[in-house]
C-alpha cells in the first residue's frame, strides 16, 4: 500500500480508501498497491472499497500510462490486480460516492457487491482514445448482457446511477448522505457470517458452472467446522459461533 491507497484492518474487516488526488486517477504504483491491499486482506471476511473526496470515485488509470512505452507494464499490473480481486476470499463491497470512469468502472465490476450514490455515473471512454477496457470486455457482458455491454464499451457514453441500477451494475442507489451508513450496515451483516461460507459462495458464483458449484459446497463447505456449526445452531435454535476454520482446524486463509 501507499499514501494514495489507504488500507486498515478492523477485526475481520479491511477498509481500502482511494485517496489519489481529486479524481482518484490511478498510476501503476497505485494499481500494485490495490493488489497488495486485497492480498493483505485475505484472512478477512469483508473488504470495503470507498473513495475520499466528492469529485470522482475513480477516474481510471493515468492516460500517460497507456503510451506504448508504458502500456505493457500497466496492463500486466492491471491484470494482476484483477486476478487478485477475482480470487480473493473475502466479500468485496465497493461503494461509489461519485463518478466511476474507465478503470474506476472496472473496479466496481471486480467487486462482489456494489453500491453508489445518486451523484455517481459510469462510463468507459477508452474507445475514444483507441484503447479498450479489458476487464469490462471480459466481465461486463455477463453482468448486464451483451447488447448493453456493446453499448457501454463502444459508445463510451455516461450511464447514470438509476440506469446502472436497472442494468444490474449496482445493487443499490442511495442519497449521498446515506451511502456510508448503508455500506457500514451491509458490511456488518456480512461480518455475521462464516468466512468459509462467504468464500465458498463466492467461488460457486464465480464458477458459473453447476458441477463446480456443487464441488464448492460438497468438498469445501460441508467438511468445514462452520458448515456443521451453521446447521447445528439452526436445529438447536441458537446463534452460531463461527470458527472461520477449515476442516483441519487451521485458521482460514
Amino acid at each position: 500500500m501507499n499514501e494514495r491507497i489507504a488500507w486498515a484492518r478492523e477485526g475481520r474487516r479491511a477498509r481500502i480508501t482511494l485517496q489519489a488526488g481529486p479524481l482518484n486517477v490511478l498510476g501503476i504504483a497505485d494499481i500494485r498497491a490495490l493488489t497488495a491491499a486485497i492480498r493483505e486482506s485475505e484472512s478477512c471476511t469483508v473488504v470495503s472499497i470507498e473513495a475520499a473526496g466528492e469529485r470522482a470515485f475513480c477516474a481510471g488509470v493515468e492516460v500517460g500510462d497507456h503510451v506504448p512505452e508504458k502500456a505493457p507494464e500497466m496492463l500486466a499490473a492491471f491484470e494482476e490486480m484483477a486476478r487478485a480481486f477475482l480470487s480473493a476470499s473475502p466479500a468485496i463491497v465497493c461503494a461509489a460516492n461519485a463518478p466511476a470512469m474507465g478503470g474506476g468502472f472496472e473496479l466496481l465490476l471486480l467487486a462482489d457487491l456494489a453500491l453508489c450514490s445518486t451523484r455517481a455515473f459510469f462510463s468507459l471512454p477508452e474507445v475514444q482514445l483507441a484503447a479498450l477496457p479489458p476487464i469490462a470486455c471480459a466481465l461486463l457482458p455477463r453482468a448486464i448482457g451483451t447488447q448493453r455491454a456493446f453499448d457501454a464499451i463502444l459508445t463510451g457514453r455516461k450511464i447514470d446511477a438509476q440506469s446502472a441500477l436497472a442494468w444490474g451494475l449496482v445493487g443499490s442507489v442511495l442519497a449521498p448522505e446515506d451511502l456510508s451508513a448503508t455500506t457500514e450496515a451491509l458490511c456488518a451483516r456480512l461480518l455475521g457470517f462464516s468466512a468459509v461460507a462467504v468464500r465458498a459462495c463466492k467461488r460457486a458464483i464465480r464458477f458459473d458452472d453447476l458441477s463446480l458449484a456443487m464441488h464448492a459446497y460438497r468438498d469445501e463447505l460441508l467438511p468445514s467446522r462452520d458448515g456443521a456449526e451453521g446447521i447445528a445452531a439452526f436445529l438447536e435454535k441458537r446463534s452460531p459461533v463461527w470458527a472461520h476454520t477449515l476442516s483441519k482446524g487451521d485458521e482460514y486463509r
